[in-house]
């Protein structure tokens, strides 16, 4: 562990600190743009983080992820005004960002724990793509999170471990909401 503390890795932790910084703010916007901004900037933070801390399956995973999601939101901003473009509801972006996430797995099948934040990536673009349900879409956030949890805490990234732990409590509290909701529309119902 010692040999792990240096300049290098302080300052990734620092970026890690700002990420976390910015995900947990995300949390206290409504409009979707604002939580997309932020979520590129936390991104972005752990992007570098994850470079300069050495963990680069995390890096690599979320300069997908930064397609990924920028695609999702644009896809459900002009879903309904673009419905029978190519680029808006297509199979071969699906198919291209599978294809990615499937590769870097076999690049990394000699690391085993590199497949493990790639993994998570790929199994939620299968629940985003496939889900509109959004308590669905939550416990799949929390269920590929726990994969990124176990990565982080090997790979001594602090910020992002702490970050998880985050996600998977509003995940928890996000379906629970969801229930607590359902049930007062079927009591109003009746």
């Amino acid at each position: 562990m010692m040999e792990n503390i240096n300049l290098v890795n302080i300052f990734g932790q620092i970026f890690g600190v700002l990420a976390l910084i910015f995900t947990c703010y995300r949390y206290f916007k409504k409009k979707k743009s604002d939580i997309m901004k932020l979520s590129l900037v936390a991104y972005a933070c752990y992007i570098v983080h994850y470079i300069l801390i050495g963990a680069f399956a995390g890096s690599y995973t979320l300069v997908i992820a930064i397609f990924r999601d920028y695609y999702i939101y644009l896809r459900e901003k002009h879903h309904k005004k673009h419905r029978h473009r190519f680029f808006y509801n297509n199979w071969f972006i699906f198919v291209l960002f599978s294809a990615v996430y499937i590769a870097l797995i076999i690049i990394n099948l000699n690391t085993p724990l590199n497949i493990l934040p790639l993994a998570a990536g790929f199994i939620y673009l299968f629940f985003e793509w496939f889900t509109t349900n959004k308590t669905t879409t939550k416990f799949a956030g929390g269920l590929t999170t726990l994969p990124w949890l176990f990565y982080d805490s090997i790979s001594y990234s602090i910020p992002a471990t702490i970050t998880d732990f985050i996600q998977i409590f509003a995940s928890i509290t996000g379906i629970l909401k969801d229930k607590k909701l359902r049930k007062k529309v079927v009591k109003h119902n009746h």
